[in-house]
C-alpha cells in the first residue's frame, strides 16, 4: 500500500519586519532666525558701547561740577580772621566790631614774583634800617606783617574810624601817624577822594615787642596791615613822648601865638572832674594835645586827649576835649569818630 506522504506543517511563524528606526527629521532653521541672531549680538555690543560711554560722559561732568562747587564753595568759605596776632593778643579783627563786610582773601603771589619781592624788600628793609639807625630810631626793624583787605565797602571812613576807636579806647592803642609821612603822600593819592590813613601802636603780651597796627581807607575798602615792632612797649611809648615833646618844643620855639599846646593841656586839666565827668581827679589824668589847630564848625580849636595811666604803665583813652583858642575855653567833649560836640556842664 501505498504510503501517504504526510506533510508536516511547519509552524508558522510570522516574522516582523524591523520597524525602521524614526529619524527626528530636523527643522530647517528659520532663515529669519539664522540673520537675526548676529544682528542681536551687534545691537548688544553696540548698546554696550554706548552705555559706557554715556558713563564716562556723566562721570567727567559729575567731576567737572564737583571742582567748580568746591571751588565755589572755597570762595564762599573766605572770611576774615576772628582777631589778628595770636589769639593771646586778644586784638579783635575789623569784622568782629565793625560787623561782617566782604573780605578778600590774599592772593597768592607765583614764586618768581616773591624773589622779586623779597629783594626789593630786603633792600627797602636795609636802607630803612640804615636810615633809622642815623636818627637813633629802634622800631624799624619790624617783623613780618599781614595785610587783611575789605572791600565793597558802604561807609569805609566810618568804619575805619570806629575800628581806629576801639584800638584805642578798648586796647591802649596811640595814634602814631607822622605828619611827615603824610606830607610825602604823592599827588595823585591826595586828591583821591575817601582816602584816610592812620598808624597805631599798643602794648603786647610778649614784653619784647609792640603791636603796630596800620588803618587804611581807598575807595569802597579798607586795608588793615597788623605787625609787631622789634621793641618793647615801654620803651616805643617813651620814645613816641620824647618826640611828642620835641614837636612841642619846636612849636614852642616858633613866634610865640596867642596860644600853645601846653596852655591847651593845662587848661582842660583845671577843670576839674566834674565838668570833664571823669570817675577820679583829674590830676590822675594824663592830657595830650594834637599838634595843629583843627577847625570844627568854623572854630580853631586844639584836640585834647584824656588818657588814664594803668597798674601796668599803658595809657587807656578816656575822652577828648576841645580847646577855643579864641577865649582860651573849654566848652565841648568830643567824638572823633562821628565828629559829634557834646556841651560840658
Amino acid at each position: 500500500m501505498p504510503t501517504k506522504k504526510t506533510k508536516i506543517k511547519e509552524p508558522k511563524t510570522k516574522l516582523k519586519k524591523p520597524k525602521a528606526a524614526k529619524v527626528k527629521k530636523e527643522k530647517p532653521a528659520k532663515a529669519g532666525k539664522k540673520s537675526l541672531l548676529p544682528k542681536n549680538k551687534r545691537v548688544v555690543v553696540l548698546l554696550v558701547a554706548a552705555l559706557f560711554i554715556v558713563i564716562i560722559g556723566a562721570a567727567q561732568a559729575i567731576i567737572l561740577l564737583s571742582v567748580r562747587n568746591k571751588n565755589t564753595v572755597k570762595e564762599k568759605v573766605a572770611k576774615s580772621p576772628e582777631y589778628y596776632f595770636s589769639k593771646d593778643e586778644d586784638i579783635s579783627s575789623f569784622t568782629a566790631i565793625v560787623g561782617d563786610r566782604t573780605y578778600e582773601e590774599p592772593k597768592s603771589v607765583p614764586e618768581s614774583s616773591k624773589e622779586t619781592e623779597k629783594s626789593d624788600t630786603d633792600k627797602k628793609e636795609s636802607d630803612a634800617e640804615g636810615k633809622a639807625a642815623s636818627e637813633g630810631d629802634t622800631s624799624a626793624a619790624d617783623q613780618q606783617k599781614d595785610t587783611y583787605k575789605y572791600i565793597n565797602l558802604d561807609d569805609p571812613s566810618a568804619d575805619l574810624k570806629s575800628y581806629k576807636n576801639y584800638l584805642e579806647t578798648q586796647k591802649s592803642f596811640i595814634d602814631v601817624t607822622e605828619e611827615s609821612s603824610a606830607a610825602e603822600t604823592t599827588e595823585s593819592e591826595t586828591n583821591s577822594e575817601n582816602s584816610e590813613c592812620y598808624q597805631l601802636a599798643g602794648p603786647s603780651s610778649d614784653s619784647k615787642s609792640y603791636l603796630s597796627i596800620t588803618l587804611e581807607s581807598e575807595g569802597d575798602s579798607v586795608t588793615v596791615t597788623a605787625g609787631k615792632g622789634s621793641e618793647s612797649w615801654n620803651d616805643y611809648f617813651k620814645n613816641q613822648w620824647n618826640q611828642q615833646k620835641k614837636v612841642i618844643s619846636d612849636i614852642k620855639k616858633q613866634p610865640k601865638s596867642e596860644t600853645s599846646i601846653e596852655q591847651a593841656e593845662n587848661t582842660v586839666r583845671s577843670q576839674g572832674q566834674e565838668k570833664l565827668k571823669l570817675t577820679e581827679s583829674a590830676d590822675s589824668y594824663q592830657f595830650i594835645a594834637s599838634p595843629g589847630i583843627s577847625k570844627i564848625d568854623g572854630k580853631d580849636y586844639y584836640t585834647v586827649r584824656t588818657y588814664k595811666r594803668m597798674p601796668d604803665n599803658t595809657l587807656t583813652y578816656v575822652a577828648t576835649y576841645l580847646y577855643d583858642c579864641a577865649d582860651n575855653s573849654v566848652s565841648f567833649q568830643f567824638d572823633e569818630i562821628t565828629g559829634q560836640t557834646t556841651p560840658l556842664g
